[in-house]
């Protein structure tokens, strides 16, 4: 049976059938926002979008929502050269879930759960902030508003269809918190990268990988398997930079396009990024330079978010304290995974 997806009502999608878990692809078609919003989705409990009984406007809905959705992705406002313009996301969901989309306003649901961004940055989709088109076959175009500029309907524009592919190498924490990241966890084998990288910034931005030992971050300092440092504690920035994979130092000149192919990435682990702000390992390393940006909002010393998940596998880096101008075109890394 392929997987369907039906649109009952104007604001909840409901899927089903497909062998396994029924997925979805989601890919970009148009904005016209001058802000980097983030696109989401969370599944509801009734064809009401209630949520644990709580009704959609009814105080704490917004928390419940963003406590079980998971990012599809944020477009950006203004395209380094040489970046793709359709970035697509593959998501994973239960037989039968009734979903609904959200986005975020100039932020990210992880700086809105961190109490960074207001609650009512966040916009559920409704007759007012949404139009849903049919293109039949399961196949549908979601136009969003994000209540600036003129309501146009043109601020975030997806394509959602049903997809019988499995879900691409690495993907597999992308899109819950904090977890622009590389996940190889269940592979046993050394898994090539290819990585692109695109840049819109005055700054000379390096980027490595570092391999972690949970989902929360950790790093593993002796060995056992186990995290010793976690993020923000006195010591990781240096411990996650040290130990970053050899032979992944990926740099891009400006407005400029840089590959780094045939890279080895070992099956059985988690990699996180790094960005190291106009600056350099050795600076780093010798205390010279403390610039430097992790999905891990704990680990960042102004607590910020500074990656945002662009696609699957697609990573953009904001490389000024604070979170600077918000727009996450800095550095953009790609990732192509293969089994070796």
């Amino acid at each position: 049976m392929p997987t369907a997806l039906t649109n009952s009502t104007d604001n909840i999608f409901t899927i089903s059938g497909g062998s396994g878990k029924p997925k979805l692809s989601i890919s970009l078609t148009g904005k016209s926002s001058t802000s980097v919003n983030e696109l989401g989705v969370f599944a509801v409990d009734d064809a009401q979008g209630r949520i644990n009984g709580i009704a959609p406007g009814a105080a704490g809905y917004t928390e419940a929502a963003l406590a079980r959705s998971q990012v599809v992705l944020s477009p950006l406002a203004n395209v380094p050269n040489g970046f793709i313009s359709d970035p697509s996301r593959s998501l994973e969901f239960n037989n039968g879930d009734r979903l609904r989309f959200y986005l975020v306003k100039n932020s990210s649901t992880d700086a809105v759960r961190a109490g960074q961004t207001p609650l009512s940055n966040v916009v559920f989709s409704s007759a007012t902030s949404q139009k849903v088109t049919d293109l039949g076959n399961s196949n549908f175009t979601l136009a969003l508003e994000d209540g600036t500029g003129a309501a146009d309907f043109q601020d975030l524009v997806v394509k959602i269809q049903p997809s019988n592919q499995p879900l691409p190498l690495g993907i597999g924490l992308q899109g819950k918190s904090q977890a622009e990241v590389i996940d190889l966890r269940g592979l046993t084998q050394q898994v090539k990268a290819d990585f692109v990288l695109n840049r819109e910034a005055g700054f000379n931005n390096f980027v490595g990988f570092y391999k972690v030992a949970d989902e929360s971050g950790g790093i593993d300092t002796n060995g056992d398997g186990k995290a010793d440092l976690t993020p923000g504690q006195a010591g990781y920035t240096q411990a996650a930079v040290r130990g970053r994979v050899a032979g992944i130092d990926l740099a891009v000149s400006n407005q400029g396009t840089a590959n780094f192919n045939d890279k080895q990435l070992t099956g059985g682990s988690i990699f996180a990024p790094f960005l190291i702000s106009n600056g350099t390992v050795d600076q780093v390393l010798n205390g010279q330079n403390n610039q430097v940006y992790f999905a891990y909002l704990g680990a960042n010393s102004d607590k910020a978010d500074h990656i945002r998940l662009l696609g699957n596998n697609i990573f953009g880096f904001e490389d000024l304290a604070g979170g600077g101008d918000f727009d996450y075109n800095d550095v953009t890394v790609r990732v192509n995974l293969s089994i070796a």
